[in-house]
């Protein structure tokens, strides 16, 4: 009966972790969709504003197309940080490429990339008595001058 129920077992686990996939692939189909047409309604913008530009550059509709056009970026961005975070991807602060969430160093550039706290995480492990660190959220004690963890300078 052992060898029923570890098989049970092993397919139960099985099935969740395809089912987790096929909504992690779901997910990151519907965020390129949404990127896409994001990106189609930018084309769209800057070939209108090509051409009001073009016809009249006076036009008081060009600042129109600019605010527009900045609301898409800025949707766009949002997108690409939620795709990014389904992936398990996160920027490198100096360069700009995507990495993996626990790489520390950048693959593109050599950069040194802090792993980023879990903010609830980091809240759990802290006593609230407990004096951190203004950037990273580590533990720091009265004495210290900088944190051991990101080097940032603590105020006295």
């Amino acid at each position: 009966m052992d060898f029923f129920d570890n098989l049970r077992d092993k397919l139960a686990s099985t099935g969740k972790d395809v089912s987790d996939k096929a909504k992690e692939t779901a997910a990151i189909a519907k965020l390129k969709t949404q990127i896409s047409m994001e990106e189609s309604k930018l084309k769209g913008l800057y070939a209108d504003l090509g051409k009001a530009y073009y016809e009249n550059p006076e036009d008081e509709n060009i600042q129109a197309y600019k605010d527009s056009i900045a609301a898409v970026k800025e949707v766009l961005a949002r997108y690409e940080e939620e795709l990014s975070n389904v992936k398990g991807l996160k920027t490198c602060k100096n360069c700009g490429a995507k990495m993996a969430k626990e790489a520390l160093f950048c693959s593109k550039c050599g950069a040194k990339n802090e792993p980023e706290p879990d903010p609830e995480t980091a809240a759990e492990q802290i006593p609230s008595s407990a004096k951190v660190c203004p950037v990273c959220g580590a533990e720091v004690t009265e004495d210290m001058a900088f944190c051991e963890v990101c080097g940032t300078k603590l105020d006295e």
